[in-house]
């Protein structure tokens, strides 16, 4: 009776798991120029300047980027430097050349200082040096971000504390350990120590 009660409860909280990640898998919300999609493991917030150029947060788990998606050809694993603008911070990121999917992204750290220049409701631009020894310079609209970005990362919080109490009891057994078997073997005679 027990066992069936509480396979009940385990099987009632996997069917809630499930209903609530498929209520947030897939879902696109719009916060002004920024997007944030959200499908389960895999979350994004971005915005677009045009068809072949974007910038956003990508999160996979827990773990969060910033990338810029261009049109330029950079081989992956190359770093480049950048400078970044807003009306909030200007500084030099680092960058790194990924290709994800056919697709080649420029990964910007440190991801604080990219978090900070989104919180005003303005716009951010990218300045980044070429082999030519020109500048590719792209603006972005961070009318939306704050609340976007927001989101995302109040989703990926979520998932770690869904996570955290599901662990304990579903996905890790209960550890049983077998009593040993008492020793019916007759006893073979030892010697005595004789002081």
């Amino acid at each position: 009776m027990k066992r069936a009660i509480r396979l009940n409860y385990i099987f009632g909280l996997i069917a809630l798991v499930a209903l609530h990640n498929l209520a947030i898998a897939g879902d696109k919300i719009s916060y002004q120029n920024w997007w944030v999609e959200l499908s389960g493991r895999n979350n994004e917030a971005y915005t677009i300047a045009d068809p072949k150029t974007s910038f956003g947060v990508f999160c996979s788990g827990e773990q969060c980027l910033f990338y810029l998606h261009q049109g330029l050809n950079c081989t992956p694993g190359s770093k480049y430097s950048v400078l970044m603008n807003s009306s909030l911070v200007s500084t030099a990121l680092g960058m790194e050349c990924t290709n994800i999917g056919g697709n080649t992204f420029q990964i910007l750290t440190p991801f604080d200082a990219v978090l900070n220049a989104t919180q005003s409701d303005d716009s951010i631009g990218f300045a980044v040096a070429l082999q030519s020894g020109a500048f590719a310079v792209t603006r972005f609209s961070l009318e939306g971000a704050k609340p976007a970005i927001s989101r995302l990362l109040t989703e990926v919080a979520n998932s770690k504390r869904r996570d955290e109490k599901l662990t304990p009891q579903l996905l890790i057994p209960p550890v049983v350990t077998p009593k040993p078997a008492p020793n019916l073997a007759p006893k073979s005679p030892s010697k005595e120590l004789s002081i």
